[in-house]
């Protein structure tokens, strides 16, 4: 009679099973904390002003006139205003006075005087930005130089 030889099966602690599921959990849970980070759920948004503005630019006395129609309280001494020309040069710059109110409100008009760097001539298209703390444009709009 012929004996049969069993051969001894190796025998692992952790199936391969249960090590690719764990590799995929730990896969799954950084990708979420990346996405987390990345998509800005960790950090917090500050608030964009939101006005509605219009503004005028006169080549003449050199001025632009801003008016509000609704909208946020802009703080006078943290708005400035920039004058492009069409391919973003600066053209001039400006800033509210808050001498005259420490808030520019829905229902204002104020006259800024421009410190003009390039060339504000009438019948020129210019951009016109208005920024709010140095980094929130509240208007950026496209507007013709008048006399």
């Amino acid at each position: 009679m012929k004996k049969i030889q069993m051969k001894k099966q190796n025998e692992d602690a952790v199936s391969p099973v249960i090590g690719v599921m764990l590799m995929l959990v730990v896969t799954i849970v950084i990708a979420a904390v990346v996405a987390a980070f990345a998509g800005g759920l960790a950090t917090e948004a500050e608030p964009v002003p939101a006005a509605v503005l219009d503004a005028d630019v006169y080549a003449g006395d050199q001025t632009l006139v801003l008016r509000s129609f609704s909208g946020e309280n802009l703080r006078s001494d943290e708005t400035n205003v920039k004058v492009q020309d069409g391919k973003g040069n600066l053209l001039a710059t400006g800033s509210l006075d808050p001498s005259i109110s420490a808030y520019f409100s829905p229902g204002m008009t104020q006259t800024i005087n421009l410190d003009v760097t390039g060339s504000l001539d009438y019948g020129q298209y210019v951009n016109v930005l208005v920024i709010v703390d140095g980094k929130h444009i509240v208007l950026n709009k496209e507007v013709l130089v008048k006399l």
